[in-house]
């Protein structure tokens, strides 16, 4: 009876301090629930957003209404003395972890639906400057005089200038889908990266293979093997535009009679490699 009389008196405090606080607490979390519903009434017009985010924040308003009563009425009991207080804390406290967990849950919305412009922004400057790359890239080749243009390049260079162009379409529609932006914004910075590769393999091939070449006349003369990865490397390198194919034919044949002189020239060129300027 003694154990028992001390847990009331304890609880009791514990249900002062929550009869105090809970309410507060409660129309704290309202307001917030309440300002995501005019957040998200208000990025509506501009988005086209998920049917799950509304409907979550609806769902959470349905609940702190429940509650308010739930907690009116544990107040209603606390001051009649209906319940034993270490009942009442039980309640009370059931129904203030659960006001928390609302309030990370709102947190978490929040934060998401704040990301949705910031997502945006990121989109429109990136885009941007993606334009800008493709502008430089473009002239970046035409400016290495090559006889023409690989097919892998060009593969990769309208992919993604189509889809620069795609992502451009969707930044401009009335309410914009912005799951689909970022998916699209993905696809698009690895097909940039692969570009920007591919420029660089490319080059870099074509100009090993014009020095490989060149180097090649001091064995031409006397060297059929070099002779003939002469003849078809040039052949390789002028009509098919296959750089690559034509570096390997040249630096294996000028290997066998000078074997590190493809490494040297590589590394020669890895450090006078002239960047792509953006």
């Amino acid at each position: 009876m003694y154990d028992m009389f001390n847990r009331e008196i304890a609880s009791h405090k514990v249900v002062v301090k929550l009869v105090n606080s809970l309410p507060d607490y409660l129309n704290h979390t309202k307001e917030n629930n309440q300002n995501l519903l005019t957040e998200i009434a208000r990025l509506s017009k501009l988005y086209l957003l998920t049917e799950s985010d509304t409907n979550h924040i609806r769902r959470l308003q349905s609940e702190l209404s429940s509650l308010d009563d739930v907690v009116l009425e544990a107040i209603e009991d606390s001051s009649e003395r209906k319940q034993a207080y270490s009942v009442l804390q039980e309640n009370l406290e059931t129904i203030q972890k659960r006001v928390k967990e609302i309030e990370d849950e709102q947190l978490v919305l929040s934060e998401k639906l704040a990301k949705i412009e910031k997502d945006d922004a990121n989109a429109r400057q990136k885009v941007n400057i993606y334009i800008n790359k493709l502008h430089t890239i473009k002239r970046y080749m035409e400016k290495r005089n090559l006889p023409g243009i690989p097919r892998s390049f060009l593969t990769v260079f309208f992919t993604a200038s189509d889809n620069t162009e795609a992502l451009l379409a969707e930044l401009e529609q009335y309410r914009v889908n912005i799951e689909s932006v970022n998916r699209m914004l993905e696809i698009l910075t690895n097909d940039m990266n692969e570009l920007e590769n591919e420029t660089y393999r490319i080059v870099e091939n074509a100009t090993l293979t014009e020095q490989l070449l060149q180097y090649s006349n001091r064995y031409r003369s006397f060297d059929e093997g070099v002779q003939t990865a002469f003849n078809r490397a040039l052949e390789i390198f002028e009509n098919d535009f296959d750089y690559q194919a034509s570096f390997e034919e040249i630096s294996q044949a000028l290997d066998v009679v000078e074997p590190g002189v493809t490494n040297r020239f590589v590394t020669s060129y890895e450090k006078t490699r002239e960047n792509i300027r953006f």
